[in-house]
């Protein structure tokens, strides 16, 4: 029976449709994708704008260099004249500034000529005196012997064709506050009030020695002062003890004017007391490399501490009298002895 007429259309093995390796598969019902033929051909590549460009290098030799730019103005506080010619603050400015603490500097070497404190064009001041008293008497330097060493540090500046700068370290003070600013930093640049580097910082030890009490040694003590070096010398008993040139007839401690006490100095305060046993001549081997005798004794004997407690640390300048001190100073005993000055 012939049942290809009977099959519906499209089933596989209806008319038309062809089976085996070499068929086309079957539609899906989508459109097919055409042959690489029958596509729209590949659209031309833009330029892109990044695309680097070869830049043009122009010789030196024709090159065109701009100009360096303008350095720009120092920026500077505006200086109005006032009458008489001085120099000050537009008006308004020293108001607020009220008490103030100034600086005049080598600009230089930025060195520090002067610290002042004052109100109103009063930092101005130095500099216009400076250059009237140039005027008023021409020639090298101007005039000297001025009350403030400044002002020749100001023309010495001026004649290297600088200009001393004005600083302002600090304004809004009360006048007592600017004193104390102003002190203080004089004190820590070394710089006396009126110009000039005669002032300097002191050492803790300096202090301490400046500020010690006096030392009054009593009549029936009879101390021999003896000086071991400046301060922070060794003081201890058995360094302190050798190498005095001391009299023959004063280290009889039985003699009623030997000294009975050794008081340490170092620079110009007590470092010890020591009771004093005997004199002995100081070893020959250590103080006299010759083999000759040295002339100079040691004393032995112990600390007083109850001396001790009465004149350590206090200052003997009052007794060490003026000019150079000498090693061995007597007090109350000995030949020449002395007593407190002042």
């Amino acid at each position: 029976m012939d049942t290809a007429g009977a099959l519906p259309d499209g089933h596989p093995d209806g008319p038309g449709v062809t089976t085996g390796p070499s068929a086309d598969p079957p539609a899906i019902g989508v459109p097919s994708i055409p042959p690489a033929a029958e596509r729209s051909p590949t659209p031309t590549a833009v330029p892109s704008i990044l695309t680097a460009r070869p830049v043009p290098v122009v010789p030196l030799g024709n090159a065109q260099v701009p100009p360096p730019p303008a350095p720009l103005p120092e920026l500077r506080s505006p200086v109005v004249r006032h009458e008489g010619g001085g120099p000050g603050f537009p008006p308004g400015v020293g108001d607020q500034l009220r008490s103030y603490v100034y600086l005049l500097v080598d600009p230089r070497t930025e060195t520090v000529l002067y610290v002042g404190r004052g109100r109103g064009d009063r930092c101005y001041r130095h500099v216009h005196a400076a250059g009237a008293a140039t005027a008023a008497a021409p020639g090298p330097g101007g005039a000297k012997g001025q009350k403030f060493p400044v002002l020749d540090e100001i023309r010495d500046v001026e004649s290297s064709g600088r200009e001393v700068r004005i600083d302002i370290l600090s304004y809004g003070l009360k006048g007592s506050e600017a004193s104390l600013v102003a002190r203080a930093t004089r004190e820590a640049l070394g710089l006396a009030a009126g110009g000039g580097r005669t002032a300097r910082r002191l050492e803790v030890s300096e202090v301490s020695a400046l500020l010690a009490e006096p030392a009054r040694f009593k009549r029936s003590h009879q101390v021999v002062l003896l000086r071991v070096g400046d301060r922070g010398a060794d003081a201890s008993y058995e360094v302190a003890r050798h190498n005095w040139r001391i009299g023959r007839r004063w280290v009889d401690v039985g003699s009623p004017g030997s000294p009975k006490w050794a008081v340490v100095v170092a620079g110009e305060l007590v470092a010890g007391v020591y009771r004093i046993d005997r004199w002995e001549p100081t070893p020959v081997a250590d103080w006299s490399p010759r083999g000759r005798p040295s002339g100079r004794y040691s004393f032995v004997g112990e600390s007083a501490p109850d001396l001790e407690e009465r004149y350590r640390y206090r200052n003997v300048a009052a007794y060490l009298g003026a000019g150079p001190p000498g090693q061995v100073t007597y007090v109350w005993c000995g030949p020449h002895w002395v007593a407190p000055t002042g």
